[in-house]
C-alpha cells in the first residue's frame, strides 16, 4: 500500500469517526427534546382529563368550546409562524434531504410543541411520534449549522435526527434506524447507517434513562401463532391493506377539501377542535394520540359490554376524527392513530375469529399487535419499520413471522389499488401546492434526488434524460463513491443524483422528482 493510500485512509477514519460522533451528539439531543415533549404530553393529558371529568354536566358545553379555542389558535399559530410545522412534518424533512426545502430550528421546533400540545389538549387525535421525527431532524441541521458542515455532510445529520426522534418517541432503536434507511431513502453507506444507527441508539439510551427501559406495550396471552391461524393472518392483512387504502385518500381528500373552502386557518382549526371537544367527552378513548388505548386492547383489558360494537364506533370515529384533525394544519402525527386503528381492526377481527366453532389458537391481543404493523406497512410503505417497530414496542419475538405475513399481504393490496405512500403523497402536495424556490439569492438551487428501482430515471443514460432547460447533473453518488457524470453515464436504482440549476420553477422540479420515483 502506497503513502498516498495510507494517507486517504487515515482521512477517511477519521471522518468516519468525526460523523459518529456527531449523530451520537444529535441522538442524545434528539433523546431529550423526545422526553420533556413526551413527558409535557402526559402532563397536558393528565389535565384535560381532569378538567373533564370535574365538570359534570357542563362538560358537554365547555369541553368544545376550549377545543375550538385551542384548536383555532394552534392553526393560526403554525401558519402564521411556522407553516412548515403542520402535520407531522415527515414530508418536511424528505423535501429538505432533497435541498428543496429549509429548516428553520429557532422557528419549527417552539412552534412543532406548544402549538402541538395545543392541538392535542383540544381532543384532536394526532400523535407526536411524528412531530419528534421532524424535531429531531431540525436539531440535526441546528447542529450542522453550528459546526458549519459541508452541504453533503448536512444530510445525514438531519436523516439521523429524524431516526433518533421515531427511535426516542418509540422506545425503539432498530425501528428508528431503518425509517431512515426506507422512509428517508437515505443510501446504505457504512457512513450513512452508521450515524444513523449511532443517533438512534443514543436517542433510547437517553429515553431509558429518564423513563425506564420497559417496552411500551405489554402483552398478556402472547405466543407463537398457530399454523391454523396464519389463514386468518392473511385475511387480517387483507382488511387492514383496504383500510389504510381508503385512509390514505381520505388525508388527501380532507386536505384538498380545506383548501377548497378557503376559509380562514383558524375558522377551520376551531371548527375541527370544537368537534374533537365533543368526542372528548362522548368517546375519549378515540382522541389524542391513543397509547392508552392500544395499551388497553394489547392487554385484553378493553371494555367487555357489546364489545364488537363498541370496537365498531372506535374504529370509525378514530379513523374520520384522525383525518379531520391532520387537515386542520395543526402540528400532529398520524404515526401514533395508525397504530390505534390497526389494534382495533386487528383485536375486533380476533374475537370474531374466536367465535369460529374451532378454535384456532390466537388471542385477539396477537391479532392487535399484528394489525399495528400491518396498517404502517400498508399506509407508509416501510414494511421493514413497521414490523421491528411493533416487535421492539412490544418485545414479543414469537410474533415476527406472523408481523411479516400480514405485513406482505397488506403491502400488497395497497400496491394493487396503486395507492401511493401516504408521505410521498404529501410530499407532492406540498411541492405542487408551493411554488417557492428556498435557496439563497444569487445562488443555484442544488437538489438531491434518490432513484428509486424501475423509476423513468432508472437505466437511462444522463443524454437519454428529459430535464428542464438549465438543469444539470453534476454528481452521482453510488455506493459511498462520487461518479463524475457525462452524457454515456447511465443512471442506476440506489443513486443519489445531485442536480444544480439557477432557473428551474419548482413545478418542473415536481416533474424531475416524479421521474425519479418507481412507478
Amino acid at each position: 500500500m502506497t503513502a498516498s493510500d495510507e494517507t486517504r485512509k487515515h482521512i477517511h477514519h477519521e471522518r468516519r469517526q468525526v460523523l459518529l460522533f456527531r449523530g451520537a451528539i444529535v441522538g442524545v439531543a434528539a433523546g431529550i427534546v423526545a422526553v420533556l415533549f413526551q413527558l409535557l404530553v402526559r402532563v397536558t393529558e393528565t389535565g384535560v382529563a381532569g378538567l373533564r371529568d370535574n365538570l359534570g354536566f357542563a362538560k358537554w358545553v365547555v369541553m368544545p368550546l376550549v377545543g375550538a379555542l385551542l384548536g383555532g389558535g394552534a392553526a393560526e399559530l403554525t401558519k402564521r409562524f411556522a407553516p412548515e410545522a403542520a402535520g407531522s412534518g415527515i414530508p418536511h424533512i424528505k423535501a429538505a434531504l432533497m435541498n428543496l426545502r429549509k429548516i428553520r430550528p429557532g422557528r419549527l421546533i417552539p412552534v412543532k410543541i406548544g402549538a402541538g400540545l395545543m392541538a392535542l389538549a383540544s381532543g384532536m387525535s394526532l400523535g407526536r411520534e411524528g412531530p419528534t421525527v421532524q424535531i429531531g431532524a431540525a436539531i440535526g441541521y441546528q447542529l450542522g449549522k453550528w459546526l458549519k458542515v459541508s452541504r453533503r455532510s448536512m444530510a445525514p445529520l438531519i436523516a439521523s435526527g429524524s431516526g433518533a426522534g421515531l427511535a426516542a418517541a418509540f422506545n425503539a432503536p432498530l425501528a428508528g434506524f431503518l425509517f431512515v434507511m426506507e422512509e428517508m431513502k437515505r443510501e446504505m453507506s457504512p457512513l450513512t447507517y452508521g450515524t444513523a444507527l449511532v443517533a438512534s441508539v443514543s436517542a433510547v439510551a437517553v429515553k431509558r434513562l429518564a423513563l425506564g427501559q420497559s417496552p411500551e406495550f405489554h402483552l398478556n396471552n402472547t405466543g407463537f401463532v398457530p399454523l391454523q391461524a396464519l389463514p386468518a393472518v392473511l385475511v387480517l392483512g387483507l382488511l387492514v391493506g383496504l383500510m389504510a387504502v381508503a385512509f390514505n385518500k381520505g388525508i388527501m381528500s380532507a386536505l384538498e377539501f380545506r383548501d377548497r373552502i378557503k376559509i380562514p386557518r383558524w375558522a377551520y382549526g376551531g371548527a375541527v377542535g370544537l368537534i374533537a371537544g365533543l368526542v372528548l367527552v362522548a368517546l375519549p378513548s378515540a382522541t389524542g394520540g391513543g397509547h392508552h388505548t392500544a395499551e388497553t386492547l394489547l392487554r385484553g383489558e378493553f371494555p367487555a359490554a357489546n364489545l364488537l360494537w363498541m370496537l365498531l364506533l372506535l374504529l370509525i370515529v378514530k379513523f374520520f376524527l384522525t383525518i379531520t384533525s391532520f387537515s386542520s394544519g395543526v402540528p400532529g402525527g398520524i404515526f401514533a392513530p395508525m397504530l390505534v386503528m390497526g389494534a382495533v381492526l386487528g383485536y375486533g377481527f380476533g374475537v370474531l375469529v374466536n367465535l369460529l366453532p374451532y378454535s384456532l389458537g390466537a388471542d385477539p391481543t396477537v391479532f392487535a399487535s399484528i394489525g399495528m404493523a400491518a396498517f404502517l406497512a400498508a399506509s407508509v410503505r416501510s414494511p421493514l419499520t413497521g414490523v421491528v417497530l411493533i416487535f421492539e414496542m412490544t418485545a414479543e419475538y414469537r410474533l415476527l413471522y406472523a408481523l411479516l405475513l400480514c405485513s406482505f399481504v397488506a403491502y400488497l393490496i395497497a400496491e394493487r389499488f396503486r395507492n401511493e405512500p401516504i408521505y410521498e403523497s404529501l410530499l407532492e402536495r406540498d411541492l405542487k401546492k408551493d411554488s417557492s424556490t428556498e435557496h439563497e439569492e444569487g445562488r443555484p438551487n442544488v437538489v438531491d434526488l434518490f432513484i428509486e428501482p424501475d423509476s423513468e430515471m432508472d437505466g437511462k443514460q444522463i443524454s437519454e434524460l428529459t430535464l428542464p432547460k438549465g438543469c444539470l447533473i453534476v454528481n452521482i453518488e453510488r455506493e459511498s463513491q462520487h461518479v463524475v457524470p457525462n452524457g454515456r453515464t447511465k443512471i442506476r436504482e440506489g443513486d443519489i443524483v445531485t442536480l444544480v440549476s439557477e432557473e428551474t420553477t419548482q413545478e418542473e422540479w415536481v416533474k424531475v422528482f416524479e421521474s425519479a420515483r418507481a412507478p
